[in-house]
């Protein structure tokens, strides 16, 4: 374990490294795009604050207090929040929900053998409203239901080893395929998982069983299992979720949605039309994409028309706030459902260093019907400018990370207690941020009673974020993902 604990002795002033200014990247809100969190919890179920104090702290990374010690954040804040409480809305009737910052975004977390975001819901939606047990058509109704109030229904970390979602849906709208951190929490689903889950539940849907057989955490199955409904004809939006249930901040990750305007109703349009895509922070790295058809341009999330016999297009990629990271392009193509099996899902078509905090590549592509991409960056595990024995707390904190367990909230508990003040973790109340401590998790002023909340300073986001590959971490960590564009025939 980490031996990182020491006094709050130092102000904000005297640590030896500034953090960077402010950026606004190339997602700016001026073109629409807007960044929030989809999934947290509130008193209501599930989480340790109240929904006054659960806004507050979704609301603070703009406070000038915070902004002070972290310029980087300056016009980088959240601009809607949703509260997802287990099974019930009555949090949307609490006195404190309400917030002059953000929009609302109405929400239930749905189901308890497998969970699913509700986003614009604001009538309770019955996982098992018949009472006999929850099945795939009580599935099937309730996002029937869900549409019906013009909400989105999303699977919650689909593979999270309890509670997964290998029911054969088929109208879902999204994929929450990055749940916290990428490696927190996130053990791979296995096939002796799948096949207990069957038994009592019957098949899984072949998209599933087609992700669990790929290599990886959890969240690498996430999204293997977003490319494989991509296979079959499923295109869905990306999302990410913090799931907030305590401790850590809102918005880590931070799902951006391309919208017309700052309303529920338009954030809910744009995540329907999949014009969205998941960072590791609000102030982290950005991806934009413009494809030049012959039958116009279209952007992330988009289903483009093309000739039924293919044609070439032009694809203009941008990442912002992400030099010295490495841009993919992931691509696949359509695939019978009864193959997907043995299909292989993406490859990476293009890989390429970033270069500047504004980066922008170019090229061409033949694409034919049923084709698919999508972009994702992945940045250094250690951030550049950290001394060797800073570089090595980090990867040290990565390898716990890597070996926590699903809902693993003592073992996250054990890890934060390396990094933070006791006194202050288990009574907030004694929250100073003039005692903010650079090398430490630091404390919100927002959550002023009980176990405190803190804002995980970037070096240490990265390895939250950790990415293993066979058990191993590596020396990246994954720093956004995109909606993936797919072609249909004109």
């Amino acid at each position: 374990m980490l031996h990182l604990l020491v006094a709050c002795t130092s102000s904000p002033e005297d640590s030896s490294r500034q953090p960077p200014e402010a950026t606004p990247g190339i997602a700016l809100r001026s073109d629409g795009w807007l960044r929030g969190d989809l999934h947290m919890h509130s008193t209501y179920d599930g989480g340790l604050e109240d929904v006054a104090t659960n806004l507050a702290l979704a609301a603070s990374l703009d406070d000038p207090v915070f902004t002070q010690t972290h310029p980087e954040y300056l016009q980088n804040g959240l601009d809607f929040v949703s509260l997802t409480d287990h099974r019930t809305v009555e949090q949307q009737h609490d006195p404190g929900y309400h917030s002059e910052r953000l929009v609302l975004v109405g929400g239930e977390e749905f189901g308890s053998r497998g969970h699913a975001g509700l986003h614009g819901v604001h009538e309770f939606v019955d996982q098992d409203p018949d009472g006999d047990g929850i099945t795939l058509d009580d599935n099937l109704a309730a996002i029937v239901a869900t549409h019906q109030q013009g909400a989105l229904f999303s699977p919650n970390h689909p593979f999270l080893r309890d509670i997964p979602w290998p029911w054969d849906t088929t109208d879902h709208d999204g994929v929450e395929v990055w749940n916290s951190g990428w490696a927190l929490m996130a053990p791979s689903f296995r096939a002796e998982d799948l096949e207990a889950w069957e038994a009592s539940n019957g098949p899984a849907g072949a998209a599933f069983r087609r992700a669990v057989s790929q290599p990886g955490l959890a969240s690498d199955q996430s999204l293997a299992w977003y490319e494989a409904q991509l296979s079959i004809g499923r295109h869905l939006a990306v999302i990410g979720g913090s799931d907030r249930h305590a401790v850590l901040l809102p918005g880590f990750p931070t799902t951006w949605i391309l919208s017309e305007d700052a309303t529920e109703e338009a954030l809910l349009e744009g995540l329907r039309q999949r014009h969205s895509f998941v960072s590791r922070t609000p102030a982290g790295a950005q991806v934009l994409v413009e494809v030049q058809a012959s039958s116009g341009s279209w952007g992330l999330g988009d289903e483009v028309p093309i000739a039924a016999g293919g044609e070439e297009i032009t694809l203009r990629l941008r990442v912002g706030r992400a030099s010295g990271g490495e841009l993919e392009l992931r691509m696949g193509s359509a695939w019978p459902e009864e193959d997907l099996d043995n299909a292989p899902l993406s490859q990476v078509h293009l890989r390429e260093a970033i270069d500047s905090e504004d980066f922008e590549l170019e090229t061409r592509l033949t694409v034919t019907p049923g084709d698919w991409f999508y972009p994702v960056v992945t940045e250094s595990l250690v951030a550049p400018g950290l001394d060797p024995e800073q570089a090595e707390a980090v990867r040290a904190l990565a390898v716990e990370v890597a070996r926590t367990g699903a809902e693993d909230f003592v073992g996250l508990a054990s890890l934060f207690a390396e990094l933070t003040d006791p006194d202050v973790l288990f009574d907030a109340g004694r929250c100073r941020p003039e005692e903010w401590v650079d090398d430490q998790l630091q404390c919100m002023p927002a959550d002023d009673e009980g176990l405190a909340s803190f804002f995980v300073p970037d070096r240490y986001d990265r390895a939250l974020n950790v990415i293993v590959v066979d058990g191993e971490i590596t020396d990246r960590c994954m720093g956004a993902v995109g909606s993936a564009l797919r072609f249909v025939a004109e």
